[in-house]
């Protein structure tokens, strides 16, 4: 017997685009799909903190842009949307959420997933986040069981003090496929991407472009973390520290893999201590 979805419209004019966004969606029969009118942040807000307890997907306008101006809530540095604690997706197509650019917008970051949270965004680009001191500028990954899962969408032009793109904390896991993480910025370490979680899985992806103040600057990892790099490209990233790795740091304890993985043309080098990531040319 199929199973049917449910749509809950918080604007009947948005049924147009609608279609065109669920066509992209997993299959995902179990959950119910919530739908926000584009640039609505308080009807985001709304989605993302019922489905914390409901586990509805969220599903967002096509092509559009969600401008975010103040916190949602202040823990950890600020975010802009409240922090995930469900399981559920938010999907659109070529769809931007980002902190507002203006000035004297409050810094905060996009995304904050807590411990036991599971968010996967879909054709999602996550931008502006700007969390100076704390970490994880566009999307926080915090403590043990919390995930997040990113297809076909990008961590852009995002800084913090560490992990400018993505922070994963102890116990946190992340899977990107098919993403872009450029133009992030850390003061400290990790520009693209910070790692100290359980496990860090990068496919079919690049990280491009992203400066740290110390190591990393496309990706550090530290103990206990575990990072695979499969069929990706890490190419163009700034280590300004004296550890450097300009595309990756692996730290003491923790473990980089590359599986037919470039990474290639990073400042001041590629991969650092010498010899600690496998098939990386230093």
């Amino acid at each position: 017997m199929k199973r049917k979805s449910i749509f809950r419209l918080t604007n009947l004019g948005a049924v147009a685009g609608l279609a065109l966004s669920v066509s992209v969606l997993p299959v995902a029969p179990a959950h119910a799909l919530t739908f926000v009118p584009c640039g609505n942040i308080a009807a985001l807000r709304a989605a993302i903190t019922a489905s914390n307890t409901s586990n509805e997907n969220i599903v967002l306008a096509p092509f559009c842009t969600y401008t975010i101006t103040n916190t949602a809530n202040t823990d950890d540095g600020g975010n802009g949307l409240p922090s995930v604690t469900g399981s559920f997706s938010i999907s659109g197509f070529n769809v931007t959420v980002r902190r507002s650019a203006a000035t004297g917008t409050p810094n905060f970051r996009v995304f904050n997933v807590e411990s036991g949270g599971d968010l996967t965004l879909n054709s999602i680009h996550v931008r502006g986040g700007r969390v100076p001191g704390n970490v994880g500028g566009g999307i926080r990954v915090s403590d043990a069981g919390s995930t997040l899962t990113v297809r076909g969408g990008s961590i852009r032009d995002n800084d913090a003090g560490f992990g400018g793109g993505i922070r994963l904390r102890e116990g946190g896991s992340a899977v990107l496929l098919n993403t872009l993480v450029s133009g992030n910025d850390a003061t400290g370490s990790g520009g693209g991407i910070s790692h100290a979680g359980s496990s860090l899985r990068v496919d079919f992806s690049r990280v491009l472009g992203n400066t740290a103040g110390l190591e990393g600057g496309g990706i550090r990892t530290t103990s206990p973390g575990v990072a695979t790099l499969r069929a990706s490209v890490v190419t163009g990233n700034t280590a300004l520290g004296t550890l450097q790795g300009g595309g990756i740091y692996e730290g003491p304890n923790s473990q980089v893999t590359l599986d037919s993985t470039l990474v290639s043309n990073n400042t001041p080098n590629n991969c650092r201590p010498v010899g600690a990531v496998p098939g990386c040319a230093n």
